[in-house]
């Protein structure tokens, strides 16, 4: 498939960092490397520790951490989880790119944004069990 890379801005508490992120549909959760993470703001713990098998070997996370990720003139509030040692500094998984429904054009070497996407919507209603 090639290797899709987009200049993106990450925006957190503490500051906002230009940088390259890797779409990888191969990775099921957005990872950002430690020392990067720490810049933008404080980590947070997760609830339980995440593990990760990947072609490197097999690492765990413990920390993560929220930041808006900017491609060009679109806003998307992100997840991510905290690795040290990562190789890349930002790999946008497919938990990013379902959420904000970006496909991945191979031919191009590019990812494909919907602007529709953004459009927050708050559903209200009763939860009913099914019975």
């Amino acid at each position: 498939m090639g290797t899709i890379r987009e200049a993106v801005t990450l925006v957190g508490r503490k500051s906002r960092v230009a940088t390259g992120a890797l779409f990888d549909t191969g990775c099921t959760h957005s990872l950002i490397e430690e020392t990067l993470a720490k810049r933008l703001g404080p980590l947070d713990d997760l609830p339980e520790p995440v593990e990760f098998e990947a072609a490197i070997g097999h690492f765990k996370c413990t920390k993560g951490i929220f930041v808006d990720v900017h491609i060009g003139s679109y806003r998307y509030p992100s997840q991510f989880r905290v690795v040290h040692g990562l190789t890349e500094t930002v790999i946008l998984g497919t938990d990013f790119m379902q959420v904000w429904n970006i496909r991945l054009d191979p031919r191009k070497h590019i990812a494909v944004l919907d602007p529709k996407a953004l459009k927050m919507r708050a559903v209200s209603g009763r939860f009913e069990p099914h019975r």
